[in-house]
């Protein structure tokens, strides 16, 4: 799980940030579905808002650009510290117009490729909901991504950590990806930048598979905005990175309390 360099809580006003929070019904309910947009174009999907429905996300079209703030460019190439408030304060440009804990994290990522062991959607997730009812096999992403962890919460929950890319690996430049790997090998840091959900799942009925095990998933998701780069070549050379995660209070499946707790969850990892 990652470390906890530096929390706090964040209003960000009048923002002028491509980002944006969709909502759409779905049968009865006025609001089901929920959107991550760029530009006004769908980029994920971040599940529904039933807190017994699976956690899941998944790729869209508007999901092929990142967002980045260009004179911090260099600054984060070399690593943001929990005391660089100047540059904290110009990275939340980044994000939309709303309530966030800000959480600086140290974290180790690895690659997750889709369809195998180590997937949460064929693991995990299958483990408690089963398969898809419709689909008749495991939840397609429809993007590579990594994972950073995961820990006991208590007897019956557990808190899984997720870093989700806007583009492939496929659109990564290799050139890139080596020099972030000779930085990170020689002990930098870098800092990537993500806007974050936390969705507290758990299921409707309990199934005997399901019996005895941690059965409530706290999935925080961190969508990365900028340092795709940095995350590939961190999980290549299976080093730690530092990532700026705007947490956003109001989008989650959780409440307020719930998405407070993170900072301590990630603190005592």
């Amino acid at each position: 799980m990652s470390k906890l360099l530096r929390s706090f809580r964040k209003d960000v006003v009048e923002s002028h940030s491509p980002l944006g929070f969709e909502n759409t019904g779905g049968g009865s309910w006025p609001v089901w579905h929920r959107y991550l947009t760029i530009d006004g174009k769908r980029a994920y999907e971040l599940g529904n808002v039933c807190s017994t429905c699976a956690f899941f996300f998944e790729r869209m079209d508007g999901a092929n650009t990142k967002v980045e703030v260009e004179e911090l460019v260099t600054r984060l190439a070399d690593g943001v510290g929990a005391s660089d408030d100047d540059a904290i304060a110009l990275l939340s440009g980044m994000v939309p117009s709303g309530a966030y804990i800000v959480n600086l994290v140290e974290l180790k990522p690895s690659e997750v490729v889709i369809g195998t062991a180590n997937d949460y959607f064929v693991n995990e997730r299958q483990a408690i909901w089963g398969i898809d009812g419709f689909w008749g096999m495991p939840h397609n992403p429809k993007v590579p991504y990594y994972r950073a962890g995961d820990r006991a919460i208590d007897e019956s929950a557990r808190l899984f950590e997720f870093v989700i890319p806007m583009y492939p690996r496929t659109w990564l430049d290799a050139q890139r990806v080596q020099l972030y790997c000779s930085s990170l090998e020689k002990g930098l840091k870098p800092t990537a930048v993500s806007v974050s959900l936390l969705d507290v799942k758990e299921p409707a009925m309990f199934s005997e598979a399901a019996v005895g095990t941690q059965s409530s998933h706290w999935c925080l998701a961190h969508y990365l905005l900028d340092g795709h780069h940095k995350l590939e070549a961190a999980a290549l050379v299976h080093s730690p990175i530092t990532l700026l995660s705007f947490l956003a209070i109001s989008q989650g499946v959780s409440s307020p309390e719930e998405a407070a707790r993170i900072s301590e969850l990630l603190d005592f990892c």
